[in-house]
């Protein structure tokens, strides 16, 4: 496994470039990045040049979110299909390990057994796009009672329903993230990990959270850097998958409300040293890298960091 930074989950922002200096300064060996900004920048020039910067970096791209909303309607589902493939087709060019796509906690649309249906439908026609491409289609859930807000119909909001939905899709791209925060409040264990192979995981976020609440009161603001309480066990999650087989991204997710007033290059550290002893808990080799100082300067962020642009 290694450490993975997604910025935007932590409320930090800035252009490619910045993100992918951040990654470098502080030991990370992969990114989640934007990929409709690359598929724009590829239209506008071409892929070689939209790409250089993640190309020459060395990073690993670990993810990126899936332009698909599930729960629309069947015209802008197919509108937006349609577009897929040439999204999918740079993150392949990319070595882009996988995409993820969100399933609906809630709908207005109809009860779960036939909206189960055609949300599956609709992932293994997603799926199909992305196994053409050699990029895993990484399924995740929430818990969060905002993403069941004014919905009629609940859906996916706990383990169970989230593992009986992975083994309805038969495509082999479909994969799921390890969420440990949603596992532990949707009612998974370590346990049921262990039937899971790695080959099959997208992702694992690690968070943590005061107490763990019921899928009733959980709000997606209770999601804290992992380690911060303890509450949840990141170490032994990543033993478990480690011993699944899973060599992929770990990622810190923690609410960017639990980070006001701090500097972007805090945040950063912070989820560097959150990952790092997660990792070495587990007993898996980790690099920790502690730079004595950010130095400010007008000169190009590739060159600062020895990047050939």
């Amino acid at each position: 496994m290694y450490k993975n930074l997604n910025a935007e989950v932590l409320g930090v922002s800035g252009r490619q470039s910045e993100l992918i200096e951040l990654a470098m300064t502080y030991g990370f060996k992969g990114l989640d990045v934007d990929i409709t900004e690359v598929v724009k920048r590829t239209a506008r020039t071409d892929f070689e040049r939209a790409a250089r910067y993640l190309l020459s970096s060395k990073l690993k791209v670990s993810g990126f979110d899936v332009p698909v909303d599930l729960d629309t309607d069947d015209a802008s589902f197919e509108n937006v299909l349609a577009t897929l493939p040439a999204t999918v087709e740079v993150a392949g060019k990319l070595g882009a390990h996988a995409g993820f796509l969100k399933l609906p906690a809630a709908t207005d649309r109809l009860a779960f057994p036939e909206y189960f249906e055609i949300l599956r439908k609709r992932v293994e026609r997603i799926a199909a796009v992305f196994e053409k491409n050699n990029v895993l289609l990484g399924l995740s859930f929430s818990t969060a009672a905002e993403d069941r807000e004014g919905k009629q119909f609940k859906f996916v909001q706990d383990v169970a329903s989230f593992l009986a939905f992975f083994q309805a899709c038969n495509p082999k791209a479909v994969a799921l993230i390890i969420d440990t925060f949603d596992w532990t409040i949707g009612g998974g264990t370590v346990e049921q990990l262990a039937s899971i192979p790695g080959k099959r995981i997208a992702a694992l976020r690690i968070s943590d959270v005061a107490t763990v609440p019921g899928v009733a009161d959980c709000a997606k603001s209770m999601r804290q850097l992992s380690g911060t309480y303890g509450t949840i066990d990141n170490v032994k999650f990543v033993s478990a998958l480690s011993k699944s087989g899973y060599e992929g991204p770990v990622t810190s997710f923690a609410d960017p409300s639990n980070f006001a007033g701090v500097t972007r290059v805090s945040i950063v550290a912070k989820s560097q040293d959150a990952l790092d002893h997660a990792l070495a808990g587990a007993g898996l080799p980790t690099f920790t890298r502690r730079p004595d100082m950010i130095i400010e300067s007008s000169a190009p962020i590739m060159d600062e960091i020895g990047i050939d642009a």
